[in-house]
């Protein structure tokens, strides 16, 4: 797996990285029924706070997107 600043130099030099994300987030879109859902705005920020719990270890270091030591 690619490590964040690797991945975001990869996006930000290579354009072509972005036609299968597309693809990919078009799929999920199409095919999730979450999305529809009333409290989906609520799922997609505790999903995303528990990326970033997962990538930074604890709350305080994924809110400033600080690798833990």
């Amino acid at each position: 797996m690619h490590q964040s600043d690797m991945l975001d130099d990869l996006l930000k030099t290579d354009r072509a990285v972005w036609s299968p994300i597309y693809t990919m987030s078009g799929a999920l879109e199409t095919t999730l029924a979450e999305v529809f859902m009333p409290d989906y705005d609520e799922r997609l920020k505790a999903a995303r706070e528990r990326l970033l719990v997962e990538m930074y270890g604890s709350d305080e270091e994924a809110g400033t997107g600080e690798a833990a030591s």
